[in-house]
């Protein structure tokens, strides 16, 4: 399970540069995040992480930061799927 948050800290972390407001791949993906915090014991200490990372996004052009949202779902959604339920 540790190796499993430190994957989605690493995956909220690479994906950051965008507009001052979120975009809607990224509304969708730091939802997705939320989630995934509020789910799991240790998701607390993720949140500093995430929290950057939401700030960095927010800061970056509109184009790059659908972008880099996009990726960043989609890498979650295919960690989620191999990642079996307690």
């Amino acid at each position: 399970m540790k190796s499993f948050l430190t994957a989605i800290a690493l995956i909220a972390m690479s994906s950051a540069t965008m507009a001052a407001d979120l975009g809607p791949s990224c509304t969708e993906y730091f939802k997705q995040i939320d989630e995934v915090v509020a789910a799991n014991p240790q998701g607390e200490a993720m949140k500093s992480q995430y929290e950057t990372a939401k700030k960095q996004m927010a800061s970056m052009p509109a184009a790059t930061q659908e972008a880099a949202c996009k990726q960043a779902s989609d890498m979650l959604k295919q960690a989620m799927a191999a990642t079996p339920a307690n």
